[in-house]
């Protein structure tokens, strides 16, 4: 998967996540904490998975390995 396209998953988990906090309580009554919770997870695993570790894995020096 290109960096572009993961940065794409990410900015539409971000967006529905948005849309999540601002339609979720009227829509979803007492659930909406459960699933904003869950939902707050999703997107923060997705950003770490999709940008960070891809990032952070070009920076490390292969050579070194054992």
């Amino acid at each position: 998967m290109g960096s572009s396209r993961r940065r794409a998953v990410v900015v539409s988990a971000l967006m529905a996540y948005a849309v999540l906090l601002v339609l979720g309580p009227p829509l979803l009554g007492g659930w909406a904490g459960g699933v904003i919770l869950v939902a707050s997870f999703v997107v923060g695993f997705a950003w770490l998975v999709l940008l960070v570790a891809p990032w952070a894995a070009r920076g490390r020096n292969r050579s070194l390995r054992r």
